[in-house]
């Protein structure tokens, strides 16, 4: 009960004008760790961005800890914690892909598309999930095939196994898709990948 409320003093503390004591806040969440994720997830949703900024900077230096709470939050109801989720676990890198590869074929809608969201922040580090991604291409959502078009362009030359489902995505019945993929296909920028951008 006693750490319940001074994990939430340290919630507020996010916001303080004074950029010290907000590092001081961020530093002593960290610390806690494991024990101040679920109010820390809950910050994700806060009505003031310091606060959803500073709860995802903690939870990306928390760590593994935090993966299965942050991939159930890209579902969230609240859009921006959900958002934020996304971002926290982008920041985290490499430790959150096998999660979020996981989190593609999810049945519910919004972690798919968050998922692919936050694999698209983390560039590089997203490597190992090329082909999850090239899969999620071919996702009923569009957002979700958007979001995927999006992160492989992210990945450049590293996203070179996806240019044949990319080529695909170009004749997409989404425009955003299509023009994402054809995106993708530039950023990676093999002759293979510009032989599909010839046929446009």
């Amino acid at each position: 009960m006693e750490q319940n409320r001074e994990i939430e003093q340290l919630l507020e503390e996010l916001d303080d004008e004074d950029t010290e004591i907000q590092d001081a806040a961020t530093s002593a969440l960290v610390e806690i760790g494991a024990p101040a994720v679920p109010a820390l997830v809950e910050a994700l949703g806060h009505d003031v961005w310091d606060v959803c900024d500073g709860a995802a900077d903690v939870l990306a230096r928390i760590g593994e800890p935090a993966i299965p709470d942050l991939i159930e939050a890209l579902g969230d109801e609240i859009k921006h914690r959900s958002l934020n989720a996304a971002d926290a676990l982008g920041r985290l890198g490499k430790s959150a892909v096998p999660a979020l590869i996981q989190a593609l074929n999810d049945s519910y809608q919004p972690v798919r598309e968050n998922a692919a969201r936050a694999l698209g922040i983390m560039r590089n580090s997203a490597a190992d999930a090329v082909p999850a991604l090239s899969r999620a291409l071919r996702d009923e959502d569009i957002e979700v095939r958007t979001n995927a078009a999006i992160a492989l362009s992210h990945l450049g030359e590293s996203a070179s196994g996806a240019v044949p489902i990319l080529a695909e995505a170009l004749l997409d019945e989404s425009e955003r898709v299509r023009e994402h993929a054809a995106y993708a296909l530039e950023q990676i920028g093999t002759p293979e990948a510009a032989t599909a951008l010839d046929q446009l």
